[in-house]
């Protein structure tokens, strides 16, 4: 892990800029340049523009001049939050996920996920994609999910909640 230290700063930085070949080398240029290791990230390509999300931990001491060093990089917008640490899931919290796949309409995403929000279930992380469908040839929706909630969430009942809007909203959601 490097020599870091309880004076260690973890930010989330967000960029979003348009895409071209060696963005990621350069922002992995300045993170390690700057004192920064880079931990977690997910970037993809949307609308011809690549974005991302990515955490890295950087000595208190070099936080200034890695947030300098990024903000620098042309043609690219960047928001840099401070967070505080990673919390670990405790043994009372279980883990599951969802798939959603059906046709595509406006409103699934909404639907499914205001029933896991009044069942107090979290959402760790969340891919979704549009595309069109080979059989039929029209718009096909996925999702998929990685989702925590209490131990003693009941997960048999939001199986049957999620039945139920799946249904009306024709598509079909799995909990694993």
């Amino acid at each position: 892990m490097g020599n870091f230290s309880g004076m260690d700063t973890l930010l989330i930085i967000t960029i979003s800029g348009p895409d071209r070949a060696g963005l990621v080398e350069q922002l992995a240029e300045e993170v390690a340049a700057n004192g920064g290791n880079w931990e977690h990230s997910r970037m993809t390509h949307l609308a011809n523009r690549f974005v991302g999300l990515l955490q890295v931990r950087v000595a208190g001491g070099r936080q200034q001049d890695l947030e300098s060093a990024i903000r620098a990089i042309p043609d690219l917008d960047v928001l840099i939050a401070h967070a505080e640490s990673e919390t670990v899931a405790s043994a009372s919290e279980r883990a599951f996920e969802l798939e959603i796949t059906g046709s595509d309409h406006p409103g699934i995403v909404r639907d499914v996920f205001r029933a896991l929000a009044a069942a107090g279930v979290n959402v760790e992380s969340l891919r979704t994609e549009s595309g069109k469908a080979a059989e039929s040839g029209g718009l096909l929706f996925t999702a998929k999910a990685r989702l925590s909630a209490r131990a003693d969430c009941d997960i048999e009942a939001l199986q049957a909640s999620l039945e139920a809007i799946a249904q009306d909203i024709l598509v079909d959601c799995v909990l694993k």
